[in-house]
């Protein structure tokens, strides 16, 4: 009988072993490339989530009518402070009937220092309008810094020739605020503010238009009855329509000319002042 050696057993059971080692590990590997993956997986699916949620957070929401309005103000505030020549046509505007009106202004730069003058009012900058009615009539309001000058035809049935004032201090008073309302884009805005400040009962709806000379316009109209006023501004904040309605009464101003360059013509008088200030009547 013939024993084999031992070492033949050996060699037989190292490869085996081996080739199990090897197949565990390639098993192991796998397992942690799919734990890798999984754990990629999951933070691509947090990180998703998180953008998703944060950018619905971000997004900006629809504005509501009131915010509009108040976007729709901060233009006109802005175009109300640069420099401009504007005519309007005007019918029944407050007390200046029908005819036209040329708003010129040139504001001084922010920072400007300014004097009061001996009424307490301080002034900057220089503002004009001036008022051609259909029926003759003409008004003019110009104020330089703080002082102001105007000229006018007799009203009220009163006979006599044009006169035009000295420049004198402006008065914070009713009267010199009447005098002001000359100034469309100005009078304009206020309108809307005190048409917002009525009370709930104010409906507001914005459209757009376009105007062949004035471009893309945004509309806002304002009703709380019996009154009714629209209001469409240009691109860039300026006045072009306006009317308004109330128990069969009505106003409006529509733009006509537009220009950025005011001259020195539109801050004088339109003959030489003769007079003291005195506010006419209307």
């Amino acid at each position: 009988m013939t024993i084999s050696p031992a070492r033949n057993d050996l060699s037989c059971e190292v490869p085996v072993s081996a080739e199990l080692l090897i197949k565990e590990a390639q098993r192991a590997s796998r397992r942690r490339r799919m734990r890798n993956l999984a754990i990629v997986f999951i933070a691509l699916i947090a990180v998703t989530t998180i953008t998703v949620i944060q950018t619905m957070n971000g997004a900006p929401s629809k504005p509501t009518p009131e915010t509009a309005v108040v976007r729709f103000v901060d233009s006109m505030k802005h175009a109300s402070d640069t420099r401009f020549v504007a005519t309007y046509r005007v019918a029944n505007f407050i007390f200046f009937q029908r005819g036209v009106i040329t708003v010129a202004q040139i504001p001084n730069p922010p920072g400007t220092k300014v004097t009061p003058n001996v009424d307490g009012y301080s002034g900057s900058g220089r503002y004009a309008y001036l008022f051609r009615g259909a029926k003759g009539r003409v008004a003019q309001w110009i104020k330089i810094g703080s002082n102001v000058s105007g000229c006018e035809t007799p009203t009220l049935g009163r006979k006599g020739p044009m006169a035009c004032s000295r420049p004198s201090p402006y008065i914070p008073s009713n009267g010199f605020a009447e005098e002001d309302v000359g100034f469309v884009p100005t009078y304009v805005m206020q309108s809307i503010q005190g048409f917002t400040s009525k009370g709930p009962g104010n409906k507001l709806q914005f459209t757009t238009r376009v105007s062949k000379q004035f471009g893309r316009l945004t509309c806002l109209t304002q009703t709380l009855a019996p009154m009714i006023q629209t209001t469409c501004i240009d691109q860039s904040g300026y006045v072009v329509l306006w009317s308004y309605h109330s128990d069969g009464h009505s106003m409006s101003v529509t733009l006509t000319t537009f220009n950025r360059h005011p001259t020195a013509k539109d801050f004088r008088t339109l003959i030489k002042p003769t007079k003291a200030l005195v506010l006419p009547p209307f």
